[in-house]
């Protein structure tokens, strides 16, 4: 009976002495920069599940900051204007949409086209096609 009290004690001290270890502060990290060829004008068609179609023109500016300008085709046509942020990590840009209650993620391909995400995976549809937004050097004149 002895011995479990002071194998008991032994094992507190353990982790009273392991609890006491100090804690530096983390190294502050350099902030992400985002490659300037990421900025610009996008469009292109994303899938739409209750729509006969969806076009979507995007501007990603250079403060982090989105336009979208949606116009989807059911009965009628429906124009959208959404705003929002985005980030850049490993070729992929992350957006936040309409007070975040639209996300969308694309995968930045090699000549800087985006390449629309659903799940985590770059979306195909029925056919295999990519829903890319293309990336224009001069914003198209309506």
């Amino acid at each position: 009976m002895k011995y479990a009290y002071a194998l008991t004690a032994m094992l507190c001290g353990l982790f009273v002495a392991c609890s006491e270890e100090k804690s530096e502060p983390l190294p502050e990290l350099p902030p992400v920069e985002i490659p300037a060829d990421v900025f610009g004008f996008y469009s292109g068609r994303l899938p739409c599940d209750d729509c006969n179609q969806r076009g979507v023109d995007m501007d990603l500016f250079n403060d982090g900051k989105v336009q979208v300008v949606q116009t989807t085709l059911k009965d009628s046509v429906q124009v959208d204007t959404l705003r929002g942020t985005f980030v850049f990590a490993d070729s992929i840009v992350k957006m936040n949409l309409s007070d975040n209650t639209i996300h969308w993620a694309f995968k930045r391909d090699r000549v800087g086209n985006l390449a629309f995400m659903k799940s985590g995976e770059i979306y195909r549809d029925a056919d295999g096609m990519k829903a890319v937004m293309v990336r224009f050097y001069k914003k198209i004149k309506k």
